[in-house]
């Protein structure tokens, strides 16, 4: 499974795009601005899966649905600008022949989740946690330190080779080590994001 940040050369604020490839095409969240520039060029998207319904994370989900007419899953569609299959934390979701465990991840926003690989050992964290110990921000509306903290704390012992952020680059050497320094400055200082 290959997995690519689609908007890394986004000169506008957008959230990561991540897209992985094998028996499909799957985007993890659909970023904002011009990211939309890299994602229209890809053939086809076959699903496309939302961490957390803040803009820079959906913004261009209604010109990728137009575009290829994917499948999309979020925790909550109600919050999307187009229709989607509600994932719940009971649930699965298959990325690219790949199942993935939904948990349901709030603090930075209500219907934050997390997807996690255990045959693979990854984890896409939306803006949950980020590199260097950083975690998100619950400054926002929906945003809750407690809730946050709590989150951080269902996937401390996972078990994660490498994981995925909604922002910055991926981490994938100490990865488990950096969840837990994320968890530690949770519970005592602001986050940089």
């Amino acid at each position: 499974m290959e997995i690519t940040n689609i908007s890394e050369e986004a000169e506008e604020f957008t959230g990561n795009v991540w897209l992985i490839e094998n028996d499909e095409t799957v985007l993890i969240d659909a970023g904002t601005g011009d990211s939309w520039e890299e994602i229209r060029k890809l053939e086809p998207v076959d699903k496309v899966v939302i961490t957390h319904s803040h803009y820079d994370h959906v913004d261009n989900l209604p010109k990728i649905v137009d575009k290829y007419g994917p499948k999309v899953y979020a925790y909550n569609p109600d919050n999307l600008p187009v229709d989607a299959e509600e994932l719940s934390e009971e649930n699965t979701v298959e990325i690219a022949g790949i199942e993935f465990e939904v948990i349901h991840t709030p603090g930075h926003k209500d219907d934050s989740i997390c997807l996690y690989s255990s045959e693979e050992k990854i984890l896409f964290t939306g803006d949950l946690l980020f590199p260097a110990g950083s975690f998100g921000r619950t400054d926002l509306e929906e945003g809750d330190r407690d809730l946050l903290i709590e989150s951080i704390e269902k996937i401390v012992e996972l078990g994660v080779d490498a994981f995925y952020p909604g922002h910055d680059n991926a981490v994938e050497k100490n990865a488990e080590e950096q969840i837990q320094e994320s968890l530690e400055n949770a519970r005592r200082r602001e986050s940089k994001y």
